[in-house]
């Protein structure tokens, strides 16, 4: 009987979870400044996105969602980096000259996954950018 149930609960284990082996790091944005975007005002910015867990992975798309101070929401899809080898084990991602658009709202909250060619989804991480980033 024990048997049996050291077997049933072997069975049951959660061998494939739902966490991604490609974890996103802590978000950084460098190069913060103004841009014309169809809401208004924008924000220009690179993008850092560190990332680990990677092995012989090619890169296919940088997937945003963005949530303005109003709970407006947007998302998106990026493929300017299809075809880009991440390097084994951990780096960094350079998601360069993003224009984001504020339209009212003081601050936006920015999440990020990145997806491989084999349709392999990373982690996600989130950075807060304040419409007064890039006004000093």
């Amino acid at each position: 009987m024990a048997i049996l149930l050291l077997f049933l609960v072997m069975a049951c284990s959660d061998d494939e979870d739902d966490t991604s082996s490609i974890v996103l790091g802590t978000l950084r944005v460098e190069n913060p400044n103004f841009c014309n975007h169809s809401s208004g005002v924008g924000g220009r910015y690179d993008i850092i996105i560190p990332y680990s867990g990677t092995q012989d992975d090619i890169l296919k798309n940088v997937l945003f969602e963005g949530t303005l101070d109003d709970g407006t929401t947007s998302s998106g899809v990026r493929d300017q980096f299809e075809g880009f080898q991440l390097d084994d084990g951990n780096g960094e991602l350079n998601w360069g000259n993003v224009c984001l658009g504020f339209a009212d709202s003081a601050w936006l909250d920015l999440e990020v996954r990145i997806e491989t060619t084999d349709g392999a989804i990373s982690s996600s991480a989130s950075i807060r950018l304040n419409r007064t980033d890039f006004d000093n």
